[in-house]
């Protein structure tokens, strides 16, 4: 099980970037794009980290939407924008359904939060109905590599074969899986950390998360020197020192080292995603 920060935090936090989420949401959008075309929702849908919501007028099966999200700021914007949806304040490891109540399970990007994903897809067994759909994107370890190739500190994710070792249980049957890529590019550096950092989640030199606009150290998201906030929330061990940013030059020698890393499209950030499509057997 991993160590994970206190939901109060990861709830304070995406609730501070609810407002500004959607412009920093490149990887989210893409990964719900791929999610979607392997799914027909019907009935009651339960999307789980809703965040500010995703449309799903296409899917006329649909008769309800319930959106969960750790984070009331989140819940705020979902209703904003369908206020038709219920909103459900929770946690993926501990849902506040009743069992068997639930005909669509839909969570893009973010059950990675959960300090014990396996938990967290017994809790989606539950309160699934037999024979209902589930589909699911989670980040999976080799994630970020270009900022672990930077010196920046990120933490560790699941394997993709521990998440599927949750759905080898009698609940489950598994209509298909499968580990891709995501990449999104950026005009520079600081645009790349803040689309980390403007979804609720950050990555850290030393005890630096990112940079302010001038270059100089962001004040409001620092973390101690042995534990950093990555983009699944969880701490992540430090296996060897790693410089600190001390000030503009540092910043700006950090911003020479990824511009050797640039493509015809901007700064790469590589995400590995997976997506899970299964059904619930009949008990």
């Amino acid at each position: 099980m991993k160590e994970a920060i206190g939901a109060d935090k990861i709830a304070r936090q995406f609730s501070l970037a609810a407002k500004h989420y959607q412009e920093h949401d490149k990887v989210q959008r893409l990964s719900a794009q791929r999610l979607r075309t392997k799914m027909t929702p019907i009935g009651r849908l339960l999307d789980i980290g809703c965040g500010p919501g995703t449309d799903f007028s296409a899917a006329p099966g649909l008769n309800e939407v319930l959106g969960l999200d750790i984070a009331p700021g989140m819940l705020s914007q979902m209703l904003e924008s369908f206020p038709s949806y219920k909103a459900l304040c929770g946690d993926a490891q501990a849902l506040p359904l009743v069992d068997a109540s639930i005909d669509t399970l839909y969570s893009n990007l973010a059950l990675q939060w959960c300090s014990d994903v396996k938990t967290a897809i017994g809790e989606l067994a539950r309160v699934l109905k037999p024979g209902g759909q589930c589909h699911l994107s989670i980040v999976v370890d080799g994630s970020l590599s270009e900022l672990d190739a930077l010196g920046l500190r990120v933490n560790n994710f699941e394997q993709a074969q521990t998440v599927l070792d949750g759905f080898c249980d009698s609940h489950w049957q598994i209509e298909h899986q499968s580990v891709e890529p995501l990449r999104v590019h950026f005009d520079n550096l600081k645009t790349m950390l803040y689309s980390i950092k403007g979804v609720g989640a950050s990555a850290a030199m030393g005890s630096t998360v990112s940079q302010g606009s001038d270059g100089n150290q962001d004040s409001d998201a620092s973390h101690g020197p042995d534990e950093t906030l990555g983009s699944n929330g969880t701490k992540g061990s430090v296996s060897k020192p790693l410089p600190r940013l001390r000030g503009r030059q540092d910043w700006l020698a950090l911003c020479e080292r990824a511009e050797a890393m640039r493509q015809p499209e901007g700064l790469p950030l590589t995400y590995q995603i997976l997506f899970i499509h299964a059904s619930r057997r009949a008990s």
